[in-house]
């Protein structure tokens, strides 16, 4: 009997493949790498979304400027909203998350805001660019 089992162990010594062991080591390398992975994607969403906000911001604000420059008309009338703007600003734009941007001041000073959730800050009043809670 102890034989035949020795002969049989002897046979299954050949087989290839990998022990529990080195399978739960590559895990734990995956597992440490994802720890670190995560929390780096999460930071880089974040600053995208800013980065974002900030050149809407300021696509709208170049839009302002451009509407009170080429029509000295205007500067007696206050923009209300966005498409106000017309053929300067092709189409309002959106995001990223639940920003919505606006118009504040009046003319020809005005300047553009946004509110709404953006990377990880809640604003809750319209803020121009210069006030951005980050």
């Amino acid at each position: 009997m102890l034989m035949k089992m020795r002969s049989q162990m002897q046979r299954t010594n050949n087989q290839k493949g990998f022990t529990l062991v080195e399978l739960m080591v590559v895990v734990v390398i995956i597992g440490i790498l994802v720890a670190i992975a995560v929390p780096v994607y999460n930071a880089v969403t974040e600053r995208a979304e800013r980065s974002s906000v900030e050149a809407n911001l300021r696509t709208i604000d170049g839009a302002i400027m451009t509407y009170y420059a080429t029509d000295p008309a205007a500067s007696t009338t206050a923009l209300t909203t966005l498409s106000d703007l017309g053929s300067y600003l092709a189409s309002p734009p959106e995001g990223p998350g639940s920003a919505t941007y606006g118009i504040t001041g009046t003319a020809p000073n005005q300047r553009a805001t946004v509110a709404g959730t953006v990377g990880g800050h809640t604003i809750g009043t319209a803020v121009t660019l210069e006030n951005l809670p980050w």
